[in-house]
C-alpha cells in the first residue's frame, strides 16, 4: 500500500468567504481594464490594397498558411476558411482585426466570393511553402486552465482549505516551442516541439515570502494537426522540490520526497465550433521515484473564447475548464476552471494577455502534497500562444 506524501499532520483549514475572492478579482479586472484601455488608439485611413498586402504578409509569416487566400473590399477582409488548412481560423481573426484600417474580418466556408458588390476585391494568394524549422506557433492550441501548462504567467491565491500558507503567489515560467512543422496526411502537418517550465508557489504571509514548493517538467512533443482536428503524443519528465524555509519553518514535521515520474500521454482536441472546443486524453507513468506510485493519468476539458470583442475589439471574454484524475491520487477529479478577458492589441511576440480569475478544488497539482485535497480563489496574468 502506497503510504501518504507530504505534511505528516494537516493543520487546521484556512476560511476564505467567496465574496471576497470576488471583490478582488473585480477589482483586479477593473484596475487592468483601465490600465489597457487608457492608450488611446489612432485611426489610421489605408485603402484596400494595402490591406491586402498587409494581411498577406501576416498569414505567410506568422501563420505559414501555404495555401491560404484573401480578398479585401472597402475595409473588409474575407478569408477563404478550407484555403487555411489547418491554421486556427480565431488566431487568424484576432491578428487580421488588428491591422490599421480593417473593419472586420470574416472567415468563410465555402465560396467566400459572394456578396461583393461595386467594385472588384483586392485578392491575394500566397506561394506555397515547404518544410519549415521553428515555425510559428503550435498546432495544438495550449490547454489554457491545466496547472502543469507551461506558459509565463503570476498569480495571487487565498486558500479555503487544505494544508500550508492561506495566501500564496504564483510565478511560472516556460513555453511550448515547434522545432520542425512539415506536410502530413489528410491535408493535415505535424511537428515536433520542445516543452519546458517551472511552476512555484510561495507563502506571502511570510516576511521572505518562502518558497514552498517548485515542479519542473521538460519534454519533447508530436502533435498533428487537420482543420478541426488536432492531438499530440508526449514524453515528459516532472520533478517537484520543497523550499528549504518551508521545510525549517513548518510548525509540524515535514516529510520530504524528491518527487519524479515520466509520463507518456496521449490528447486529443476538436474544435466543434471557432469558439468552443474540447479536448481530453490518458497517460501513464513509465519511470517513478518513489517506486510504488500509482501510474495511471486521465484529463478532459473544454475552452470557450467569444466569438464578439469588447470595447472596440480591444477585449475578449474567455473560459476554460480543465478536469484530472489520476491514480496516484485515487482517481478523485480536480478541477480547475479559468474566466476573464483576453486583450487582443496587448501581445508580445505571438502571445496574447490574458487577465483570469481561478477556481481550483481537488486533489493539489503541487509535487508531493497530491494526496491532500486543497481548494482556492486566485486572480492572475498569463500569456499563451
Amino acid at each position: 500500500m502506497a503510504e501518504p506524501l507530504g505534511v505528516k499532520d494537516s493543520t487546521a483549514a484556512h476560511q476564505f468567504p467567496v465574496c471576497r475572492a470576488g471583490r478582488i478579482a473585480t477589482g483586479g479586472v477593473v484596475f487592468v481594464l483601465c490600465l489597457i484601455l487608457g492608450i488611446v488608439s489612432i485611426a489610421i485611413a489605408v485603402d484596400d490594397s494595402y490591406i491586402a498586402g498587409f494581411a498577406a504578409a501576416v498569414l505567410r509569416h506568422e501563420f505559414d498558411a501555404a495555401k491560404a487566400s484573401l480578398h479585401v473590399q472597402e475595409g473588409v477582409v474575407i478569408v477563404d476558411a478550407q484555403s487555411l488548412g489547418t491554421v486556427d481560423p480565431k488566431k487568424v481573426m484576432t491578428a487580421l482585426e488588428s491591422i490599421p484600417g480593417v473593419v472586420r474580418v470574416e472567415i468563410r466556408e465555402g465560396q467566400a466570393y459572394t456578396d461583393v458588390r461595386e467594385s472588384a476585391p483586392i485578392q491575394q494568394e500566397l506561394p506555397k511553402s515547404d518544410s519549415k524549422f521553428l515555425p510559428h506557433g503550435l498546432l495544438v492550441t495550449p490547454f489554457h486552465s491545466d496547472p502543469r501548462w507551461p506558459h509565463f504567467s503570476v498569480a495571487s491565491r487565498q486558500i479555503s482549505s487544505g494544508v500550508g500558507p492561506s495566501n500564496t503567489g504564483s510565478a511560472n515560467f516556460g513555453e511550448t516551442f515547434a522545432l520542425y512543422r512539415n506536410a502530413a496526411p489528410l491535408n493535415g502537418q505535424w511537428e515536433i516541439a520542445l516543452q519546458a517550465g517551472v511552476f512555484s508557489i510561495f507563502n506571502m504571509n511570510a516576511q521572505s515570502k518562502d518558497l514552498v514548493n517548485a515542479d519542473y517538467t521538460v519534454g519533447l512533443l508530436t502533435s498533428y494537426r487537420t482543420g478541426p482536428f488536432s492531438g499530440f503524443l508526449r514524453l515528459h519528465h516532472q520533478s517537484s522540490h520543497l523550499g528549504d524555509e518551508f521545510i525549517l519553518d513548518s510548525p509540524t514535521p515535514v516529510n520530504r520526497v524528491n518527487l519524479s515520474f515520466e509520463e507518456v500521454d496521449l490528447k486529443l482536441s476538436y474544435e466543434l465550433t471557432s469558439w468552443f472546443r474540447i479536448y481530453g486524453g490518458g497517460g501513464m507513468l513509465v519511470g517513478r521515484d518513489p517506486s510504488y506510485l500509482p501510474r495511471g493519468t486521465s484529463q478532459m476539458g473544454t475552452e470557450l473564447t467569444s466569438p464578439w470583442t469588447l470595447w472596440d475589439g480591444k477585449v475578449r471574454p474567455v473560459a476554460y475548464g480543465d478536469f484530472q484524475a489520476n491514480e496516484r491520487s485515487n482517481w478523485r477529479v480536480a478541477s480547475s476552471v479559468m474566466a476573464g478577458l483576453q486583450f487582443e492589441n496587448a501581445r508580445i511576440g505571438d502571445r496574447k494577455l490574458q487577465v483570469l480569475a481561478e477556481y481550483f478544488g481537488g486533489p493539489s497539482p503541487n509535487g508531493q502534497f497530491y494526496t491532500q485535497n486543497t481548494e482556492w480563489f486566485g486572480l492572475g496574468i498569463h500569456l499563451y500562444y
